[in-house]
């Protein structure tokens, strides 16, 4: 369980984990997922998510009370919500198989100098894997995938598939001149680009994980 760090986010094959700590309330449960909920709604909006949270089992009440939440505040479309027994679970709460199979090749410890440099712009059905960080001078398009270890910078529009820190680090980022991809992954932490987002906006962004969850934030004003 993730206990000191609140409620944590966690993507897998077919949506969204919501891990609560023990001993939080009913109200702590509902305004904390409200809050992270609210603050990666692009990414959520008009996605169709299966959910599922672990820690406490609420009451029959208190479920509706939270799937109200995830329903009025992310724009996704809800499919299933229902309480999983985390007991049965790895006690490490391994991500999804996908980012697992990575967490075996990559290290923790990155380094800087470690960086694939591509000059040209990934088309559909390319895909990129590489132990460190990856920058593109170009654009990266729907149907491309980039999978690192490290960062990945994007000096173009990004509208693929990219997964930074799939070895397990929250600290990598993505960024984009242009960020509207199709899903983005930083560790076990996902989201996705809302359909109606504006292709035609160049306005540089860089997503990085806080709490557990993604959060994106124009370029200039990430600290």
């Amino acid at each position: 369980m993730d206990e000191g760090r609140g409620i944590v986010f966690k993507g897998n094959s077919e949506g969204l984990i919501i891990v609560i700590p023990e001993g939080y309330t009913p109200e702590q449960i509902i305004s904390e997922t409200e809050a992270k909920v609210s603050a990666a709604a692009r990414f959520f909006k008009g996605a169709r998510i299966k959910v599922v949270y672990r820690g406490p089992q609420l009451s029959e009440k208190d479920e509706a009370r939270l799937r109200s939440v995830l329903d009025e505040k992310s724009g996704a479309i809800i499919e299933s919500f229902s309480w999983e027994d985390d007991s049965a679970q790895p006690r490490n709460d391994a991500p999804a198989a996908p980012a697992a199979v990575f967490r075996k090749h990559f290290s923790h410890d990155l380094s800087e100098d470690n960086c694939k440099f591509v000059r040209s712009t990934l088309r559909s059905g390319t895909r990129i894997e590489f132990d460190g960080s990856v920058v593109v001078i170009g654009d990266v398009n729907p149907g491309a995938e980039i999978i690192a270890s490290g960062n990945v910078i994007v000096l173009g529009t990004l509208r693929g598939l990219v997964h930074a820190g799939a070895g397990g680090n929250r600290e990598a980022f993505i960024y984009a001149l242009s960020l509207k991809p199709t899903q983005i992954r930083i560790a076990e932490a996902i989201a996705r680009c809302p359909d109606d987002a504006d292709d035609r906006v160049l306005s540089p962004e860089i997503a990085t994980v806080k709490d557990g969850v993604i959060i994106v934030e124009p370029a200039y004003t990430h600290r």
